[in-house]
């Protein structure tokens, strides 16, 4: 399963922090497991609805900070900034469930989703496994995911990589 998700569609929490993703994406759900969020500059450590939780920051080029928090015993959770120059393929396992985030300007994913800054493209299942990631080379590609904001184009254009596991051996999935 691929999910895209749009800035503009991320959840506004803990006064301008922004939500990209969570399991469960609801509070009246399943057990709450982890959470991905995009924290305003100067922003502290938001809420997780776990005391113990493990939480993972990671500064972004445009001063922001991407936060992942976990219920360790559920959860393992890494997290990575790649810059794609020309192209780089970002791997997972089955198993696992891969959040990539656009930072500081547009990335094309798999040649056809054009993702601006803060969309994000949640991984699960079983397809696909492997995705190419790549600054695009001008202004617009072909194919109906193409549509959508977009900011200009900059050297700075990052992809965050979000692998979040089971910390329980099996299979981990998500219900957007």
């Amino acid at each position: 399963m691929r999910l895209l998700l749009r800035a503009n569609a991320h959840r506004q929490v803990d006064g301008g922090c922004r939500e990209v993703a969570a399991a469960p994406d609801t509070p009246r759900r399943e057990t709450w497991q982890w959470q991905v969020r995009l924290l305003a500059q100067g922003h502290g450590p938001t809420t997780a609805p776990l005391p113990g939780a493990r939480r993972v920051t990671e500064a972004l080029p445009d001063g922001a900070l991407l936060e992942v928090a976990a219920d360790p015993a559920a959860v393992t959770a890494r997290v990575e900034v790649l810059d794609p120059g020309a192209g780089t393929t970002v791997d997972r396992a089955e198993d696992d469930v891969l959040v990539l985030v656009s930072t500081g300007g547009r990335l094309l994913v798999e040649g056809r989703h054009l993702l601006a800054d803060a969309d994000a493209m949640v991984l699960a299942g079983d397809d696909p496994l492997h995705v190419d990631v790549r600054h695009p080379d001008g202004p617009s590609c072909d194919g109906p995911s193409c549509d959508g904001p977009v900011s200009g184009d900059g050297p700075d254009a990052r992809v965050a990589v979000v692998r979040l596991g089971s910390a329980r051996g099996r299979t981990l999935s998500w219900v957007p």
